[in-house]
């Protein structure tokens, strides 16, 4: 199996992950610490969860100044994400 395909389901193990994806996907981008401010999570685990994300090439981030800010890589994992939860509903 491809190592890629197993790092982004391992990156979309964890629901606060999957809560980012969809917050990037309507916010376009955010800073570290505004997503710490969003889903109350310490600064610590958000950026790790980043780290994982940004290692599936789920997200990508670019620094200005001091501060992060990250973004989807590409829409194509909402729309993955879209399908699985339709599939969960049971709406095939």
């Amino acid at each position: 199996m491809n190592d890629q395909i197993i790092r982004i389901t391992r990156a979309l193990n964890h629901p606060i992950r999957i809560q980012i994806l969809y917050y990037l996907n309507d916010n376009k981008e955010s800073s570290v610490n505004n997503l710490v401010n969003q889903f109350d999570v310490s600064q610590p685990a958000i950026s790790r969860h980043l780290r994982i994300l940004e290692e599936a090439r789920l997200v990508k981030s670019e620094r200005v100044k001091q501060e992060k800010y990250y973004q989807l890589f590409d829409n194509h994992i909402i729309k993955i994400l879209d399908v699985l939860r339709q599939h969960a509903n049971g709406e095939f």
